[in-house]
């Protein structure tokens, strides 16, 4: 209860300072971005995504269990224009580590991003296939484990379906502009923002999530083979974004809490419980963007987590992209008007 009243009075104060800020700042000043809608904008992309986590509890020789997952680069091609907007993602053939040490990832990620006035909207949904246990053979010597010490198991899967909706409280923050590719920066802007998240995410394995038989007394919780959670709630935060003679760099950062709903599952028992998590948000944007073109570079990352008594799941959400895009020129028409009144004269 004194978290949730905490947290309300924190939201209270920043709505009520971002409110007097713009009405007193912001009101007569043009807004420091340009919008190229009426542009074609074309682009190629280099990603890499991951969702490393780790669970935390008494395991005998170690209190940490660290879970990595076998990815792939993605290369996207995007074109926009007006309100359409396409974007097409697929992944390089290569893994980026080997497959025999460090195991295959199979993954399925499908987004929907998109403004209305001061709100961005995210949606996402995301689904990876198969992680190993880094430094596995610490649990036990007789634990089978690849020539790197990892803990292989294909059919342990993490997946989320989450929805982020941000608030940019001053109108001189934009998210299109930030990320540079059909907007971009033309000078400072700096303000409060709210995002608010509901997500329903978790791990699952066809056997146990932790090698339990290998430890000398496992708690009921080390034995599960799903751990998943339903929450809801707001992370507050700050940004501040620039453009200096084409250089556009910038970040959002914020922290906030969630109210959720979480539960393991096994083959002896199944628990649920209410409370509460904590939340952060952290985005950065860097990179040359001019009228004409722009080399930008996009971070984010989102954190989980879920915490029992004897056991603790955390997990990071990450995506770095490198973007280069060019803005066609608008064509002129003054040839085909000119045409047109001679032909009417």
């Amino acid at each position: 209860m004194y978290f949730c009243l905490m947290f309300r009075v924190i939201l209270f104060f920043l709505i009520t300072f971002s409110f007097v800020y713009n009405l007193s700042f912001s009101q007569n000043d043009s807004l420091p971005f340009n919008s190229y809608h009426e542009r074609v904008v074309l682009s190629t992309s280099f990603s890499y995504k991951g969702a490393p986590f780790n669970l935390q509890g008494s395991f005998d020789s170690i209190n940490q269990l660290n879970y990595q997952a076998n990815l792939n680069l993605i290369h996207g091609i995007g074109v926009a224009y007006k309100w359409f907007s396409l974007n097409i993602n697929y992944k390089l053939p290569n893994y980026t580590r080997s497959t025999e040490k460090y195991g295959k990832t199979k993954y399925f990620d499908v987004g929907l991003r998109f403004n209305l006035k001061k709100l961005y909207f995210s949606l996402n949904f995301t689904d990876y296939n198969g992680y190993g246990i880094k430094g596995a053979d610490k649990l036990s010597d007789s634990l089978p484990v690849s020539p790197v010490g990892y803990y292989l198991n294909n059919n342990l899967k993490s997946w989320g379906l989450g929805l982020n909706v941000y608030y940019l409280i001053n109108p001189n923050l934009n998210m299109k502009a930030a990320i540079g590719a059909v907007s971009r920066y033309t000078g400072s802007a700096h303000g409060f923002y709210l995002r608010f998240t509901t997500s329903v995410h978790g791990i699952s394995s066809e056997r146990s999530l932790i090698p339990y038989e290998y430890l000398s007394s496992p708690h009921s919780s080390h034995k599960a083979s799903s751990i998943s959670a339903i929450d809801f709630g707001a992370v507050p935060g700050y940004a501040y974004l620039n453009n200096i003679n084409g250089w556009q760099f910038g970040a959002f950062a914020g922290l906030g809490g969630v109210i959720q709903a979480k539960s393991y599952q096994s083959e002896e028992t199944s628990r649920s419980f209410l409370g509460l998590a904590p939340r952060f948000d952290l985005r950065i944007q860097g990179g040359y963007n001019v009228s004409n073109w722009f080399l930008m570079f996009n971070a984010t990352f989102d954190h989980s987590s879920i915490e029992f008594s004897h056991l603790q799941y955390n997990q990071l959400y990450f995506a770095f992209q490198l973007t280069y895009g060019y803005r066609f020129k608008e064509k002129e028409d003054k040839e085909v008007q000119n045409n047109f009144k001679l032909t009417r004269l």
